[in-house]
């Protein structure tokens, strides 16, 4: 955590602007322009489509490069070579040889890990680097990347305090990813990310249900991508290595983002797709008693991802958690509509929102049974079948306690 130890307890008053990010690339020399880059923003699901499209780019036979936020459980996590974490003493050397040009620009830490991507994807001659957005659009550092392709998988309510009140004032702002003259891939042709995009009179868009069409189904715990069709591309059926019925979404955009690129075998389509994992999004970390995780925290996902999760396990138990921004609130009133039960935590971070407030209001809601938990330390140790979900942070505290039981 060495990069995250140099920012810890510095509080920077931070503008939203891209002037610090801009001229520290350029102090550096430019790097991303040394290799391809796919750029991928959205509310939801942008992780697993960043991990669909780099499986699928590596099993094509390229030198992939692959940043990622948040971390789980050890910042390495954030920058790939080939699915591969990058080696502590390389972090190390990095963050050495850049120390200054954080100091120099101001560099927040989310422009400090995205400055060392870009540098270490040229410093091993990546072909190819797939990028995940942090926040939004209009000033994600991530931008700097000069992407030449860029996919926006869809939009919903989330970090209202930077994005906006409204669900279109979220779109317009990520839809400030748009490179002209690069392709927009978006994963929804629903209101109002495809609405906004034609008002802002954007180019070159591909659209989920307008360009390419699929479909998707469940069979024995298991999600497939059926009937997929995007120009000379068809593929009849292809089990994902993703659970969930909305991975197919992420996957269906994974592929026709890599047909900006490459043109695509259908046998090593079939087997990138099938070999994709992604930590902490539908994660099974124990079979018996089950336990899965999953990072959701807004209330669309965590909908979704409970009554999909019910779909394919009838009986298990919903655990929650909630951070103090978030609209935590709304979330477990949509559990609520699934199951009477609940287990909560509190996250061991000083966003978590404190268990006596979620308990006030699990009984609010009439939760006919609610389990508290005392830490998510103890998650491991209880005997039942859990669904864990709120925070990615939870996530990473639930896994950590894992590994380190394991070593």
């Amino acid at each position: 955590m060495e990069l995250w130890s140099l920012y810890k307890g510095k509080d920077y008053h931070i503008e939203p602007t891209l002037e610090r990010i801009e001229k520290a690339v350029r102090v550096v020399g430019n790097p991303q322009r040394e290799f391809f880059t796919f750029l991928i923003g959205g509310t939801n699901g942008k992780g697993s489509t960043c991990a669909f499209l780099e499986r699928i780019l590596r099993e094509h036979g390229y030198r992939t490069g692959w940043f990622v936020s948040p971390h789980l459980i050890e910042e390495r996590e954030r920058w790939r070579i080939n699915g591969e974490l990058m080696p502590s003493e390389v972090l190390s050397s990095y963050i050495k040889d850049l120390k200054r040009v954080f100091e120099k620009f101001s560099l927040t830490y989310f422009e400090a890990a995205t400055l060392i991507a870009l540098l270490y994807f040229r410093d091993m001659k990546v072909d190819v680097a797939v990028m995940e957005v942090g926040m939004g659009g209009r000033w994600d550092a991530t931008k700097v990347s000069e992407a030449k392709v860029v996919g926006i998988t869809n939009v919903e309510r989330d970090h209202t305090k930077w994005l906006g009140n409204t669900v279109d004032q979220i779109a317009r702002d990520k839809l400030h990813l748009y490179r002209e003259g690069a392709p927009l891939v978006l994963g929804s042709a629903r209101f109002p990310l495809y609405w906004v995009a034609l008002e802002m009179g954007l180019k070159n868009l591909v659209v989920a249900g307008e360009d390419y069409t699929y479909g998707s189904s469940l069979l024995e715990g298991r999600t497939y991508i059926e009937n997929y069709e995007y120009g000379e591309l068809k593929i009849d059926r292809a089990k994902l290595g993703l659970l969930g019925k909305w991975q197919a979404d992420n996957c269906a955009m994974a592929i026709t983002m890599a047909c900006q690129f490459t043109k695509p075998s259908c046998d090593k389509l079939t087997k990138a797709l099938s070999d994709t994992r992604w930590e902490g999004r539908m994660e099974i970390i124990r079979e018996k008693p089950l336990l899965i995780v999953d990072g959701s925290h807004n209330p669309y996902a965590i909908g979704k991802v409970v009554k999909e999760t019910l779909k394919l396990f009838p009986n298990i138990n919903i655990l929650f958690t909630g951070l103090l921004e978030k609209e935590w609130k709304l979330s477990m009133e949509i559990i609520r509509r699934y199951t009477s039960k609940i287990y909560l935590v509190q996250v061991n971070h000083y966003r978590g929102e404190p268990l006596k407030n979620l308990y006030k209001y699990a009984k609010e809601l009439s939760f006919t049974h609610i389990e508290l938990v005392s830490s998510p330390k103890d998650v491991y140790n209880i005997e039942k079948d859990l669904l864990a979900i709120g925070s990615l942070y939870l996530v990473g505290e639930i896994k950590r306690t894992v590994s380190n039981a394991i070593i």
